[in-house]
């Protein structure tokens, strides 16, 4: 197994066809491949495609409606297709305040899950890991790409910001 991330708190593992993998997890992996989704066409029915569909629907919603009972309770539901052993990490995967092992849930993945089980795994990780009060949509007319930023941040990117700046300047302009 590998070593935890130094500063990293929670762990994510996976095991496949019985070997146990760390999945380094980043925040922004996972908001990046859930925009790389815009650029396939809507009739594109590959697994891949379907589940960054998927991630960017969990996205939405819970910008829309945050993680109220029934949103919670949706997502519980689409991880019911994913099962999950128990296990004891050793000290130099998951270090522990205490000095002991601590256990954790590994998601069993010898069956292919479906994109929605799938997806809705991903998304749980971006919310237990409390990434999601970066989590943002892009206010850039046309444009609807995910990201993360500080609470006062509206554009995904300095494009996105120059483009609205050019814009405003230009309707002043023409006024």
């Amino acid at each position: 197994m590998k070593k935890a991330l130094p500063g990293q708190k929670e762990v994510f593992v996976i095991e496949r066809q019985g070997n146990v993998l760390v999945w380094d997890f980043f925040a922004e992996e996972i908001v990046e491949a859930a925009n790389k989704g815009l650029k396939n066409k809507p009739a594109d029915n590959s697994p891949e495609y379907l589940v960054l569909r998927k991630l960017r629907e969990w996205m939405s919603r819970y910008l829309k409606e945050g993680a109220t009972d029934d949103f919670l309770n949706d997502l519980n539901a689409a991880l019911h297709e994913i099962r999950y052993s128990k296990y004891i990490f050793p000290l130099d995967l998951l270090p522990s305040e205490i000095g002991f092992p601590q256990n954790g849930y590994i998601a069993k993945y010898d069956k292919t899950p479906s994109p929605e089980a799938y997806a809705a795994d991903d998304f749980s990780k971006l919310l237990t890991s409390g990434m999601l009060k970066r989590l943002k949509r892009c206010q850039m007319e046309g444009c609807e790409k995910f990201f993360l930023g500080p609470p006062q941040a509206i554009w995904c990117s300095k494009t996105c910001g120059s483009k609205y700046r050019v814009r405003e300047k230009r309707k002043r302009d023409s006024s």
